[in-house]
């Protein structure tokens, strides 16, 4: 009975239900392991992948790169590098400064190109530069692509649609595939691992091949690693780019030239800083060599009294310290077979320790004036800093009459504005006497401006110094930031533009004509360069951009003023004469005959 009471609590629909529940658990399937499975396979495959691309070969871009390059150009990231610039205020500029094939490739949509963008990105890329004896400049490119150096057969089926395609075998079995169009070779290019090499000539792609399989020639890159973060990078030796260039000038940069002995083998970092592009320069000569061009530069940082005498608007100007031990760096010439200035003595009968050494200071600086009438080196200046002006006037005043009774000078001084030039007669004096860092005056005329002495080839550009001077138009050292340096150099684009006819020939010209823009928009530049290794820190170059036409009105403006004050009524005073200062200058102004008239050596 109680059983059944019990049984009667349970009606039999309830029990059914449960059944049924307990049937359909019983029935449902076991939970699947297929995600573990894929999970497994996807890991298997991305180590199997791993261990392929760490089993390919490799080797170092730097092997590619065949010995005594003039100048290497570099990037950690070629397509990141290229964004920024695209991204920048300087697109437009850099644009217009490329020649039209090249602009195409800038401009086109190459990260908007997805495999073109998985073959490059987040890799580094190198262009040199190299001066050959018969076909002049060639160009390398390297590009570490990694494994997907594999991708590369598209890149010969895309080159295919344009260009006709020879392949040729150098070194080790090698491929070298030729770019040849309407009868024309554009350049060629080769894979080795993992390295896409181009170049301009097939002579340099045979000698990148034997550089790799000799192990690599410029053995002082090859533990070189690219700087984080940077824009791009440059190593040059400034005597290798001189000699890139020195076709184009119109006559030997002699300073130039020297110059770049003295700085020794340089690596240029730049990035972009808001609206400036910035370079921070590290040299790699250990110190500092005395050298027969530049042998008064001090190479230490040095004072900037003769920056109060420079106008402020200049084409380009650069100013540095001189050393203060004249007697035992004229010893050291001398040992060394190297004297110039013993001729000038000897003819002379002066002493060049009294009568120049006596007076200098530890400060020089050359200077190019704004564009004007004033041809070839008519419009550069040349200073040197003196602690005792009245005694840099009497020596200097005592030479000029003593030149003058061995010459037929036409006038012995003319005063303007109170101040007196002199012209001293004699072929390359300042050279001859403080090197060939000073070989830009040919004819000195002279004038003493405070703490200052300056030379130049022509008197007007004195005039220019005196009124800058005497209308408070030099340079402010209290209210702008002059950098400590062993030398500072500075300028605008624009002017320096329209001044390159002064340095450059017609063909380099011609090579010029669309960077108009690009250096326009360099609205100033300054930069600071050392010798020394221990300065390093202190070495930079900077470009400020800023708006092109702008530049040019500013310009324009500067230069009207200056004629206005050339054409002013100003009495001058040639020979105690007085005169329209129009005038006196052009009657002081050089003739043909006085060169003829100098006193010269052989």
């Amino acid at each position: 009975m109680t059983i059944e009471g019990e049984n009667q609590e349970f009606p039999m629909e309830e029990l059914s239900e449960e059944q049924s529940s307990h049937e359909e658990v019983t029935d449902k399937p076991k939970k699947s392991n297929w995600k573990y499975i894929v999970l497994g396979i996807l890991i298997l495959l991305i180590g199997t992948f791993l261990w392929w691309t760490r089993s390919l070969p490799t080797t170092p871009m730097w092997v590619t790169l065949p010995s005594s390059p003039g100048i290497l150009i570099g990037s950690e990231n070629v397509l990141s590098s290229w964004k920024e610039i695209r991204d920048s205020e300087w697109d437009e500029s850099i644009s217009e400064a490329l020649t039209p094939g090249k602009r195409k490739v800038y401009q086109s949509a190459v990260g908007e190109n997805s495999f073109l963008h998985l073959l490059m990105s987040d890799y580094p890329a190198i262009c040199g530069m190299y001066q050959t004896e018969k076909e002049g400049k060639a160009i390398i490119g390297v590009v570490n692509l990694g494994w997907k150096v594999k991708l590369t057969h598209n890149l010969r089926f895309i080159l295919g649609k344009k260009f006709i395609l020879e392949s040729q075998v150098f070194g080790d079995q090698v491929l070298v595939t030729s770019l040849k169009r309407n009868n024309h070779t554009y350049g060629y290019y080769f894979v080795y691992n993992n390295l896409l090499v181009f170049t301009t000539h097939q002579s340099l792609a045979k000698r990148s091949i034997e550089s790799i399989e000799e192990g690599g020639e410029l053995t002082d890159l090859s533990g070189k690693s690219f700087t984080e973060g940077a824009l791009f990078e440059v190593w040059a030796h400034p005597s290798a780019v001189y000699s890139l260039m020195e076709s184009y000038f119109v006559e030997p940069l002699v300073s130039i030239k020297g110059l770049g002995k003295l700085l020794g083998y340089q690596h240029w970092v730049w990035n972009k800083e808001e609206k400036q592009l910035r370079a921070s320069i590290t040299t790699q000569q250990k110190g500092f060599s005395l050298e027969s061009v530049w042998w008064m530069w001090s190479g230490t940082q040095s004072s900037k009294e003769l920056l109060t005498v420079i106008p402020k608007d200049v084409t380009m100007a650069s100013q540095w310290g001189l050393s203060n031990k004249i007697n035992e760096r004229r010893a050291a010439l001398k040992r060394a077979g190297v004297a110039p200035w013993e001729v000038i003595e000897q003819r002379l009968k002066i002493d060049i320790a009294k009568d120049f050494d006596s007076w200098l200071g530890d400060e020089a600086a050359w200077v190019k004036l704004l564009p004007s009438q004033l041809k070839g080196k008519d419009g550069e200046v040349m200073l040197l800093k003196t602690d005792n002006p009245a005694l840099a006037s009497e020596k200097l005043r005592d030479l000029n009459e003593l030149i003058e009774k061995q010459t037929l000078e036409r006038f012995s001084e003319l005063k303007y504005r109170g101040f007196a030039i002199g012209y001293l007669g004699i072929e390359d004096l300042l050279p001859r006497i403080y090197g060939e860092a000073f070989d830009r005056i040919k004819r000195p005329y002279y004038t003493v401006l405070g703490n200052a002495v300056a030379f130049s080839n022509h008197p007007l550009s004195l005039k220019r110094l005196i009124d800058a001077k005497l209308d408070n138009k030099t340079i402010d050292i209290d209210s702008r930031t002059i950098p400590k340096s062993a030398m500072y150099f500075w300028g605008q684009g624009e002017a320096l533009y329209q001044d390159l006819p002064l340095w450059i020939d017609q063909e380099g010209l011609k090579l010029m004509r669309n960077k108009k823009t690009l250096m326009g928009s360099i609205v100033n530049f300054e930069g600071v360069l050392s010798p020394r290794s221990k300065f390093n820190g202190a070495s930079f170059v900077t470009f400020q951009y800023g708006d092109e036409k702008e530049a040019q009105i500013t310009l324009e403006q500067l230069k009207r003023e200056q004629t206005a004050l050339d054409e002013k009524k100003i009495s001058a005073y040639l020979d105690e004469k007085e005169m329209p200062q129009q005038k006196a200058f052009m009657i002081a102004a050089p003739k043909v005959a006085d060169d003829n008239n100098m006193i010269k050596f052989k």
